[in-house]
């Protein structure tokens, strides 16, 4: 519940290549500057991507920006090479989305017979709606991309 909630998706996939193989194949697609994501390797097996896009403009520290992540584990398995991928929005789209569509229904509810309010609340509604739609969207765009420049197929 939580993961559809954060726009969050677990993925496997598999690969014939062996694990230094495929390691050495993602090493060298992230060192290219042309693709739509950065990535980097955080241990011998685990690595780390994002897309390009920023979602919050300004620099905050220790505050994420980008549109989605991704976070990679490459494990060995009895028929070849697994690739074990967690892909999330920016935890910003999926929080605002919620509270602005909390909002608007709580505006909505209160207004009664205003139109104004009711007007006002379901503006709320759809930016809460529009939001969600955004963090999905870049969530399947890494995703794809991904799948894309190494020719994954689903474990």
């Amino acid at each position: 519940m939580i993961e559809n909630i954060l726009n969050s998706k677990e993925i496997n996939y598999s690969s014939n290549l062996s694990m230094d193989h495929l390691k050495q194949k993602i090493e060298s697609h992230f060192e290219q500057s042309t693709l739509s994501f950065f990535g980097k390797f955080t241990s011998s097996s685990e690595f780390a991507a994002y897309d390009k896009w920023s979602v919050i403009s300004w620099y905050v520290p220790n505050f994420k920006r980008k549109a989605a992540y991704l976070k990679g584990e490459i494990l060995k398995s009895g028929k070849g090479t697994l690739i074990k991928l967690n892909i999330r929005s920016n935890t910003m789209l999926s929080i605002a989305s919620i509270v602005s569509v909390v909002v608007g229904i709580i505006i909505i509810i209160a207004a009664g017979s205003n139109m104004r309010f009711l007007i006002i609340g379901s503006f709320f509604v759809l930016v809460g709606i529009l939001y969600y739609s955004l963090g999905i969207f870049s969530r399947n765009r890494l995703r794809s991309n991904f799948e894309k420049i190494l020719d994954l197929t689903k474990a």
